[in-house]
């Protein structure tokens, strides 16, 4: 019959499955180098999770420190969610979101200069 399956051929040993030769322990032992483990943070993380305390922190001071401006915008502005105390809240969260995101990644310059010096060989 044509599509009877083929034995599949068993490799010679010291050959794998694409008949290519398996190294042996001591020809790896000479090739290998030693593997550094070191935990490297997230900038990304670090800034985003600064940005988002920043904005936290800056509406928790608005709110704390009620600037005198009026509560009801009257809608004359060119944004008029931007009348008021909306605006005063807009701008402090927009400026503790920078200013978070950079206090964000200065901590994960920190940490990555930690990790580097907490690096240490990997036993394989």
């Amino acid at each position: 019959m044509p599509d009877d399956p083929q034995p599949e051929p068993t490799p010679e040993p010291g050959l794998d499955a694409r008949g290519v030769p398996i190294p042996s322990e001591e020809e790896l032992a000479a090739v290998a180098e030693p593997a550094v483990v070191r935990h490297a943070p997230k900038y990304g993380a670090f800034i985003t999770a600064g940005a988002l305390v920043g904005i936290v922190v800056a509406l928790i001071l608005v709110a704390i420190v009620r600037p005198d401006v009026p509560w009801v915008a009257d809608g004359s502005g060119f944004i008029s969610f931007l009348d008021g105390e909306g605006a005063v809240r807009t701008v402090m969260a927009v400026g503790g979101a920078v200013l978070g995101g950079f206090v964000g990644g200065a901590l994960a310059v920190l940490a990555d200069r930690r990790s580097v010096r907490r690096a240490h060989a990997a036993d394989v």
